[in-house]
């Protein structure tokens, strides 16, 4: 595992370096995202790894070529994004983060994400 100074700019991604992927890495339910309960409740969601997929996902819907750059690999516990690709790593770091930071981003993804079906 090595962290790579251009993810330092996200506090509560993780980047792991593997033999033949990367991948973000993110942990629900700590201090990070306390302030986002009652959004994730708003929608009947607890705010798992795989809410956060649904929520990361529908942020990126207008950009079909970066979601085809990266795959998903969540858990309950646990947000993944994965891949070969640095650069969309980058973006599904950014992505996470702003969700994190600006809650109106987060009721919009989560809405758009029940738009279109994208709940686990």
């Amino acid at each position: 595992m090595a962290e790579r100074p251009e993810f330092a700019r996200f506090p509560n991604v993780t980047f792991v370096e593997g033999e033949t992927s990367e991948s973000v890495i993110y942990s629900p339910g700590g201090p990070a995202d306390q302030h986002l309960a009652e959004v994730f409740a708003a929608h009947g969601l607890e705010g798992s790894g795989y809410d956060w997929q649904s929520a990361v996902h529908a942020s990126l819907l207008e950009r079909p070529e970066l979601l085809e750059r990266f795959r998903f690999d969540c858990e309950a516990g646990m947000f993944c994004a994965y891949g070969t690709d640095r650069a969309a790593l980058g973006e599904v770091a950014s992505t996470l983060e702003s969700l994190l930071q600006r809650p109106v981003l987060l009721v919009e993804a989560l809405e758009v994400a029940a738009e279109h079906d994208l709940f686990d």
